[in-house]
């Protein structure tokens, strides 16, 4: 206000001044000093005044705050340090079998086991906690999903059922400890987050989380070289009780257990180049006796059984009355990552990964069982073609990588699985299983920091496919046809996969 008023009579003070002839010229100047001067006390004065009302305003905010915080309630003491996490996947899929398995007869009625184009919408739901104590030193977590009980490795629900409402599991559970007292350790258990630092989607499905215990070390002595050795303890099927009938009679009550033995390292050289080697030794016990199915006692899709057993319901009767063969899994898995930068790049496809992954089956031991007697069904056997396939592999390329909105990736892999070479079911089910050769390519945008959407196709076929046309009548037919009735004696040729679908992260 008092500078509103001196400034205008100042202004009028000047004016007047060419007008008054009385006034010498040392007087003016006199006069126009006063007038700075008292101009810069109004300066003052009013910046003094803004400062004293600037923190009386900020007091009374901070007042507000304080005392709206003192009127909330306290989080309860458990609920610190506990973080939400989870995502919604939709899907669409469509799968085209470009060879039907066993074809029909002379009536051309379809076959068991014949297939058709499929198109499926499918969704999966994930969420839980994690929470951490000490420092982040102790962490245990779960997480709910959808899916089904008897698919270890897959959480995805299909829309279908005439509306019915969809099962939600436990697909996690664990706990983990980080001691500070011994940097690089790290030892947990339960249904756990995969800690094997070679896997691929060779040997397993992303979506699989082990049940086990595990020791982790890195030793972080030597800078940006960070060697590792690591072991773990996995229950694959506790086997309590013997059944009188069905595919269970084979049980020896044996469980089925899997020890992991795993070394590398991870070398980063520079900002732009990274390094990574692994080996690890996955040693199964008594994998016959599990009763989860994923042997592949049944021979699908050309694939040889490794013990009695097939597709019909006569050969089913027959296998409950014989025992099964000691088959077993001893894998030896060799990774090799390498990542680095294209500086040249557009931003999204600066960062680049390759990939490649061996797999070994150091007990191989079906070729024993290659042509078993099962009198019931009339002698008929597995395919005579598989002869020792213990052997996998894959190689893979990706350009870019999703992390926030607008990042763009592209992938493409090529792989080769025979029979004996990895566990059926663990791996991931995209690639088709065991006795497959196929390629897949990805891709993947970023809408959002937490949405993507990415496109999926992949075309596989067996390595081996069931041309013995007494095999193909007796594994596609029922009851058992005779090799006449078999049109197409080649079980199924090639596979192709496309997908769309939309993930949102939280």
């Amino acid at each position: 206000m008092l500078r509103n008023v001196l400034t205008p009579g100042c202004i009028v003070t000047l004016l007047l001044l060419p007008f008054t002839p009385s006034l010498r010229a040392d007087d003016v100047a006199a006069l126009k000093a006063q007038v700075k001067q008292l101009q810069s006390r109004l300066e003052t004065l009013e910046s003094r005044r803004t400062d004293q009302v600037e923190k009386e305003e900020l007091a009374g905010m901070m007042k507000e705050i304080l005392d709206e915080a003192q009127a909330t309630p306290a989080l309860p003491a458990w609920m610190k340090n506990l973080t939400l996490h989870g995502d919604f996947r939709l899907r669409f899929e469509h799968q085209s079998y470009q060879g039907r398995r066993g074809g029909g007869n002379a009536l051309n009625n379809p076959r068991v086991g014949e297939r058709k184009d499929r198109n499926r919408i499918r969704m999966r739901l994930r969420f839980g906690f994690t929470k951490t104590w000490w420092d982040e030193q102790m962490e245990v977590g779960f997480r709910l999903a959808t899916g089904e009980d008897n698919q270890p490795a897959s959480t995805n629900q299909t829309m279908t059922g005439d509306f019915s409402k969809k099962p939600v599991w436990i697909d996690l559970m664990y706990a983990k400890y980080k001691p500070n007292w011994l940097k690089g350790l790290e030892i947990g258990g339960g249904k756990i987050w995969n800690p094997i630092k070679t896997r691929t989607m060779l040997t397993w499905d992303g979506g699989l989380c082990p049940e086990g215990l595990y020791v982790d070390y890195v030793a972080p002595f030597f800078g940006e070289f960070k060697p590792y050795a690591q072991m773990g303890f996995w229950m694959v099927n506790e086997e309590g009780t013997r059944s009188a009938t069905g595919m269970n009679a084979g049980s020896t009550l044996r469980d089925t257990v899997m020890y992991s033995y795993s070394a590398g390292f991870e070398w980063k050289f520079m900002d732009a180049l990274e390094w990574f080697f692994g080996a690890t030794y996955y040693d199964y016990h008594n994998a016959d006796a599990s009763t989860g199915g994923w042997l592949g006692r049944y021979g699908a899709d050309g694939q040889w059984a490794v013990g009695p057993g097939g597709q019909t319901p006569t050969q089913n009767a027959a296998a409950a009355t014989q025992a099964y063969p000691a088959a077993d899994y001893g894998l030896l898995e060799l990774t090799t990552k390498v990542g680095w930068k294209f500086g040249f790049m557009p931003q999204p496809l600066e960062r680049w990964t390759a990939w490649f992954t061996f797999v070994h089956n150091c007990r191989d031991d079906y070729n024993v069982w290659k042509n078993p007697p099962i009198p019931a069904v009339g002698g008929l056997g597995a395919d005579r073609h598989f002869q020792n396939d213990p052997n996998a592999y894959g190689l893979g390329i990706q350009a870019g990588e999703n992390k926030k909105k607008n990042d763009f990736s592209l992938a493409y892999a090529y792989y080769y699985m025979e029979y004996g070479s990895v566990v059926p079911g663990f791996g991931d089910g995209t690639l088709g299983g065991p006795n497959n050769q196929g390629h897949l390519v990805q891709a993947i945008y970023n809408i959002d920091d937490f949405l993507t959407l990415g496109g999926l196709m992949v075309l596989y076929q067996p390595i081996h496919t069931n041309d013995n046309p007494a095999n193909a009548a007796a594994n596609n037919t029922t009851p058992v046809a005779t090799p006449a009735q078999v049109n197409f004696p080649h079980s199924l040729d090639m596979t192709a996969v496309f997908r769309l679908e939309l993930i949102w992260k939280f």
